[in-house]
């Protein structure tokens, strides 16, 4: 029977949907290879491929005019996928949008911190964080002004959500950190949707096969 989510794929389409369906109750490739029958190697590249339909439907959304200077993303990756350790994000419209940064030192890190959201010339102004994966630190900008507090704040959740996560797979590949952000990006602003059905979609409407993989 032919395959909509994945044109020439191997699986059949039902198999292919119980893969999606896992994934989105957020199993590891280990746990959804056993539960599936299908070999991790398969599974993660399935995954990768629908993580990078995630990130590409994350990029398309991210309010433009608060992107950086400095910003890598998969549009403008020529050599795979973006390869960084930092992240901006940003706050818009109740969501939260993480892009990747390059670059980036401790000391430019710190200068930075030090300015003042939306203070003419200075660097990165639509970034109110930065998440240095490296050493798993937050800088935060917008939270230096007198009486600023964290509580109920979205990039506070975020990174919370984003941290969590990444940590249960006891380190994230590098070469793949940057799609593993853009998922926890999507599964943070629709947290309150059905992923599943949200998800499939986005690949109805731009199946799998179309993914340009890096």
């Amino acid at each position: 029977m032919k395959n909509r989510m994945l044109k020439g794929a191997h699986l059949s389409e039902r198999k292919c949907r119980e893969i999606l369906h896992y994934f989105c109750e957020d199993l590891t490739a280990t746990q959804i290879a056993a539960i599936t029958g299908v070999s991790r190697v398969t599974v993660n590249a399935y995954l990768k491929l629908i993580r990078t339909r995630l990130a590409q439907f994350c990029e398309d959304t991210f309010p433009l005019h608060h992107l950086p200077e400095n910003v890598v993303s998969l549009k403008g990756s020529l050599s795979g996928l973006p390869k960084t350790s930092y992240f901006g994000f940003t706050r818009y419209n109740g969501h939260v949008y993480a892009t990747g940064l390059e670059n980036i030192t401790k000391e430019h890190l710190l200068n930075w911190q030090k300015q003042h959201n939306g203070q003419p010339g200075s660097e990165m102004q639509s970034i109110q964080a930065v998440a240095d994966f490296n050493n798993w630190r937050l800088y935060r900008r917008d939270m230096l002004a007198a009486g600023a507090t964290t509580n109920g704040d979205e990039i506070s959740g975020f990174w919370g959500l984003t941290r969590n996560r990444l940590m249960k797979f006891r380190g994230v590949n590098r070469n793949t950190l940057y799609l593993h952000i853009k998922e926890c990006e999507f599964r943070y602003n629709h947290r309150n949707e059905n992923m599943q059905a949200k998800l499939l979609q986005l690949i109805n409407k731009h199946p799998l096969h179309e993914v340009h993989m890096q």
